[in-house]
């Protein structure tokens, strides 16, 4: 039975050009491409072309480039690698209450330590309030770190604003970017992030491979969180050739279709939204509608819980949220944290579009999430007459 899959911000389906680039790097080059020899040597050129695609789309040069496991591996290196173990209060750190578990766990961390962990104060259309940004800054404040695009509800946060008043107080921004490729345009240098993460799997590349942008100027500031042979000198290790050649192609990819992409979710959300609310009374958006990228649509099902129906669909993938809190019973803490009711927010779905899916695909979908959220809804409603 085939699935229509609305949940693109867990993961995506691997472009079939990604795919196909990658095997040689398995099957006949497979060479290591530290070694010397002639295998290395393609498998060198390989990571050096990949290296290329990656830092077009975030218009970084190639050499400011680290390749990681993924965008969690690389918010660790750049949020723990600017702390040193001696550090401690008043040095302070700030930290996005909506951002993902990979970036807020950190935080935990650091306070542990001794860090003074700070939080940012966010809107109800998800954006940082900059005001109360500025004034949690001093001149202790070593990083700041802030998702550009919510998993979530989608929200663009303005993140050259936010580096802006990082650097006026002589503190480094560090942007989690994992949502933000492929989706919005990207320049590290015009918006002057000092670090910005991403990883393959969310831009239809493959699983296990990531990179951290590191602005040149602040790279003797960070601490290595691994040691070994220094292939990147921020992280060592062997070199997945096949998977940095899977980056690359996806990072390709996404430059060239970025604009398209854009306008194909657009006319997509637009779709999805009005089915919604046409067969779905009181339904309702999650954030600022205007103020995130369309691919993402979050939405309030009043009278359903929305665990129940992901977990009744067996034909429609979607989700609650952030697939690393899926385990967790409590209401969305990015819902919370912008002021949906913890009723409303045990309530919601989130709704993750590709760009190239088939519009009939998404209206058989959406219909088949409508025809289940109204078969919970009468149950509930029968319970409550029943007592």
């Amino acid at each position: 039975m085939k699935v229509i899959y609305l949940d693109n911000c867990a993961t995506t389906r691997v472009d079939d050009e990604v795919f196909d680039a990658m095997l040689p790097y398995l099957r006949d080059d497979f060479g290591n491409p530290s070694s010397p020899h002639v295998l290395g040597k393609r498998a060198r050129r390989a990571v050096d072309s990949a290296t290329d695609s990656v830092a077009a789309l975030l218009g970084a040069s190639p050499e400011s480039i680290v390749f990681t496991s993924g965008a969690t591996e690389s918010n660790n290196i750049a949020l723990l690698g600017m702390f040193g173990h001696a550090d401690r209060a008043p040095v302070n750190a700030l930290f996005c209450p909506t951002d993902h578990k990979s970036s807020l766990a950190i935080g935990r961390a650091l306070g542990n330590r001794g860090i003074d962990i700070r939080t940012m104060d966010v809107r109800p259309d998800g954006l940082v309030d900059l005001a109360g940004f500025a004034e949690r800054l001093d001149v202790h404040s070593r990083v700041a770190t802030v998702a550009w695009v919510n998993s979530e509800i989608g929200t663009i946060q303005p993140v050259a604003e936010l580096a802006a008043l990082s650097h006026a107080a002589g503190c480094l921004l560090h942007v989690d970017g994992a949502q933000a490729a492929g989706r919005v345009p990207i320049s590290v240098a015009g918006a002057a992030m000092d670090t910005l993460s991403i990883s393959a799997h969310k831009i239809h590349g493959p699983k296990g491979i990531g990179a951290l942008y590191v602005k040149p100027e602040i790279r003797r500031r960070l601490h290595p969180t691994t040691y070994g042979g220094g292939q990147y000198e921020l992280r060592s290790g062997t070199i997945p050739t096949h998977l940095v050649v899977g980056l690359g192609k996806a990072c390709e990819l996404a430059l060239r279709r970025l604009d398209a992409d854009w306008e194909r979710a657009t006319r997509l959300r637009a779709t999805a939204l009005e089915l919604l609310t046409a067969r779905l009374p009181g339904v309702r958006v999650n954030g600022c509608p205007h103020a995130g990228v369309p691919h993402i649509l979050n939405l309030v099902l009043p009278g359903v819980r929305g665990e129940s129906l992901v977990a009744s669909l067996h034909s429609v993938a979607l989700s609650t949220g952030s697939a690393c809190n899926s385990a967790s019973q409590e209401p969305s803490p990015v819902l919370t944290a912008i002021g949906v009711s913890p009723e409303d927010a045990n309530s919601s779905i989130r709704v993750c579009l590709d760009p190239g899916m088939d519009e009939e695909e998404l209206v058989r979908g959406i219909e088949l999430v409508c025809e289940r959220a109204e078969s919970l809804a009468d149950v509930v409603v029968a319970m409550q007459g029943a007592r």
